[in-house]
């Protein structure tokens, strides 16, 4: 059975998912743990200390970098989740999950593959995935393709302009002096991960 892969998942996204979700820094070690066969026979021999764990058994080091009781927790959390992907069955949830993760990868990265039908510029959304933040796709934005309301007037090819009323201020252009009273939104902070 192939628990590396199914750790690993599709582009590595399980094992990385797990980390996260745990807080634990996980790493395939042991003979089979590399994928050039060759390379790591070669490397094994080398004798050098870094790749000593060549030698051993396939095994998964667990690290947690957290004060005492919290490192705990974390280390239990994931021998339990990691735990699930050590049993050897090739239809259960984790591996259709994985299947339906890869359908989703493969579907929305590359369009010119033979998918779908050529020229039409139709192409079947693939499926939302089941896990992950959100769930779903979300819906296209208005604007482009989307139906004008009833009564208003089709515009072909021009950027559709509002009605104009009496009182109201029309919008600003860049560079403009600002409305009394407006303040721009925050910009966005760049949040990051812990090291662990």
């Amino acid at each position: 059975f192939n628990f590396v892969g199914k750790l690993l998942g599709p582009r590595g996204n399980s094992l990385k998912r797990l980390q996260e979700e745990t807080g634990a820094k996980m790493s395939i070690l042991g003979k089979g743990s590399m994928r050039d066969k060759a390379k790591e026979e070669e490397l094994r021999k080398s004798g050098e200390a870094k790749y000593a764990h060549l030698s051993d058994e396939l095994h998964v080091l667990i690290e947690v970098f957290a004060p005492p009781g919290e490192a705990y927790s974390r280390m239990s959390h994931a021998l339990e989740e990691i735990k699930k992907f050590l049993v050897p069955d090739y239809n259960d949830e984790i591996r259709q999950e994985q299947l339906r993760e890869l359908s989703y990868l493969n579907g929305s990265e590359d369009s010119a593959r033979g998918r779908g039908i050529r020229g039409r510029g139709i192409r079947v959304p693939p499926a939302a995935p089941s896990r992950g933040r959100g769930g779903a796709i979300p819906p296209p934005p208005p604007g482009r393709g989307a139906q004008a309301p009833r009564g208003a007037p089709v515009t072909r090819g021009a950027l559709p302009v509002p009605p104009v009323a009496r009182g109201v201020p029309t919008p600003r252009a860049r560079g403009a002096p600002a409305v009394p009273g407006y303040r721009p939104p925050p910009l966005p902070a760049h949040e990051a991960y812990e090291e662990y």
